[in-house]
């Protein structure tokens, strides 16, 4: 248990004894300036709006019957009715001696863990994935990572858009050409290619675009050709996925495709009406909730074709039905809040008893603080991206590394500048645009992948040169102000973890990950290791220095980042 829980534990019961109709918090937070204390409560301030009580009475009352732990120093109060808290260096020392021996590194379980549905990612087959799924590829990978670490199982979902108008339309041109092989080294090109073509015929030309329906048609009626062609287009995407996937580090634990879903559409529809959930409206099937919008929410056209929202019912009915699911988290960008909103309404209506989020994020902007595209002005290709993390990272790595063999050199490079990738776009909250530099993100300096891997490779380093392969388990003695601060940070790791977890911001990680690497840079400096005063002060140290590291690790773990021995 870290400081603060151990804190708040008693604060709970002393509440629950004096104010029982107040709740259970949380009450304990780090405070803001250290100079007043590590920890503060604004408890009895809560205490005393409910009561009708006097504040800072009540704040003296719990400074003087709820003892903190031992080795603390005494409770003060403050201001209108804050009671501060302040830990003593044994106190600290005390804790990051238990937290080294502590496999979960201070990470407390959920007690009321859920199976909890992610839904990240989402390609749409026959196009290339574009730096708009980064975002949600990274930012669900990475929540699935933090909930699955605080006890929740997890089931990681690809929702693949794999069905819908555009295939009628590419499977016009591609059977124009005469159905030619699709390559496997450059299949998504041709694919979008096709698309291209048929679209630009479809919309040009009212005949064509009867032809493309009918195409459609044919395919959602079983046509064993057309079945043939989409299973074709589907495999040759998977693969372009895979090989994204791959390089990134992410795992699905189940692929469906909105295909999947088709048969369950018209009678999920048709449920809808019986309820009186939806209405017939000039042919087509909605949903009205003025409380929601003004524009009803459209699940059947008038021409009889279902739509996202159709689909994304069903999907939601199975996986309460088959995956037994208590919790489904959406990860996709601002712009869909609205049609999350429709969902969200029509499932609690439908009775759908499943808890729903919408994990929304905002957008990559590029340098003119406009959406992130490529040179030609098109969508910038996740693949290109990442090709060029990789060779901007090798000129840096040359640079400070002119030693390093080729083969070493290409493998940190690729880990190196998918890292800072994966940091840059998770170190920004969630919901706002943010600005995309190769020079701020592969900086060794700041709030960088780079800087945090930097620091962790410092802990190794030190650990090696002492020819140890493991974090010791010393005694740890705090004299100076830079370990004491380091240790007092690395008591903060669980608490990061759990905030980021609920609050679904990885962002909140990776502040926590910049300030402990500051940190410990701050330790590294002032306080030798190595050549400390003593055996007992350099064993502490060297305890300290693995814990840091083992907690950076960690952490970065989480983010999807591996982690680098030497760099």
């Amino acid at each position: 248990m870290s400081l603060r829980a151990e804190l708040e534990a008693r604060v709970q019961s002393w509440t629950a004894a004096n104010f029982p109709a107040i709740g259970r918090g949380p009450w304990i937070r780090t405070c803001a300036d250290a100079r007043h204390g590590h920890f503060q409560t604004h408890l009895p301030m809560v205490a005393a709006k409910q009561t009708g009580g006097n504040p800072r009475e009540i704040a003296a009352r719990l400074a003087e019957e709820c003892l903190p732990p031992t080795d603390w120093e005494k409770p003060s109060v403050a201001g209108a009715g804050f009671v501060n808290y302040r830990a003593t260096p044994q106190a600290v020392a005390q804790a990051a001696q238990n937290l080294r021996a502590n496999p979960s590194l201070g990470v407390e379980l959920d007690p009321q863990p859920e199976t909890i549905v992610v839904d990240f990612s989402s390609p749409n087959i026959a196009k290339s994935m574009h730096v708009g799924h980064i975002r949600s590829t990274l930012l669900g990978d990475t929540l699935a990572r933090l909930l699955k670490r605080i006890g929740h199982r997890v089931v990681r979902i690809n929702h693949l858009g794999d069905w819908g108008t555009q295939f009628g339309k590419l499977l016009l041109a591609y059977r124009a050409a005469g159905r030619p092989e699709i390559s496997s080294t450059n299949a998504i090109q041709q694919l979008e290619e096709f698309y291209k073509q048929g679209h630009q015929e479809a919309e040009s030309d009212p005949a064509k675009m009867d032809q493309a329906r009918a195409e459609l048609a044919a395919l959602q009626s079983g046509d064993p050709e057309r079945r043939r062609d989409w299973e074709l287009f589907c495999a040759r995407s998977s693969e372009h996925f895979r090989e994204v996937y791959q390089r990134l580090g992410i795992t699905f634990d189940l692929e469906k495709g909105e295909s999947s879903y088709h048969e369950e559409l018209p009678g999920i529809v048709e449920e809808l009406l019986r309820l009186k959930i939806a209405e017939n409206s000039q042919g087509a099937v909605v949903i009205s909730n003025p409380s929601v919008a003004e524009e009803p929410f459209l699940i059947r056209k008038s021409d009889g074709a279902f739509l996202y929202g159709t689909t994304d019912l069903a999907a939601l009915r199975s996986r309460l039905r088959d995956l037994h699911a208590d919790r489904i988290l959406y990860v996709t960008d601002g712009r869909q809040q609205l049609h999350f909103r429709w969902l969200f309404d029509t499932a609690q209506r439908w009775a759908q008893k499943v808890a729903l989020e919408h994990v929304w994020f905002g957008t990559i902007l590029g340098p003119d603080r406009k959406p992130l595209k490529s040179r030609d002005g098109t969508p910038l290709k996740l693949v290109d991206l990442l090709a060029e993390a990789k060779e901007r990272a090798k000129k840096i790595l040359l640079d400070k590394r002119p030693d390093l063999a080729p083969d070493l050199l290409e493998s940190k490079a690729e880990c190196l500048g998918i890292a800072s990738l994966k940091y840059a776009d998770q170190m920004p909250g969630r919901n706002l645009d943010y600005v995309f530099t190769w020079e701020k993100l592969l900086a060794f300096d700041g709030n960088t992948a780079p800087y945090i891997m930097n620091a962790y490779v410092r802990t190794r380093a030190i650990l090696r040169k002492a020819e140890i392969t493991t974090t010791p388990v010393h005694p740890i003695r705090l004299e100076e102000k830079a370990e004491e601060e380091l240790a007092r940070q690395l008591l903060l790791y669980g608490d990061a973890v759990a905030l980021a977890a609920s609050d679904r911001r990885p962002h909140h990680l990776c502040g926590y990950l910049f300030e402990t690497a500051s940190m410990y840079h701050r330790f590294y400096e002032a306080c030798p290791v190595l050549k400390a005063a003593s055996p007992a002060l350099r064993n502490s140290r060297l305890t300290l220095a693995g814990l840091t590291g083992d907690i950076l690790k960690d952490g970065l773990g989480l983010l999807g980042i591996p982690t680098l021995e030497e760099m």
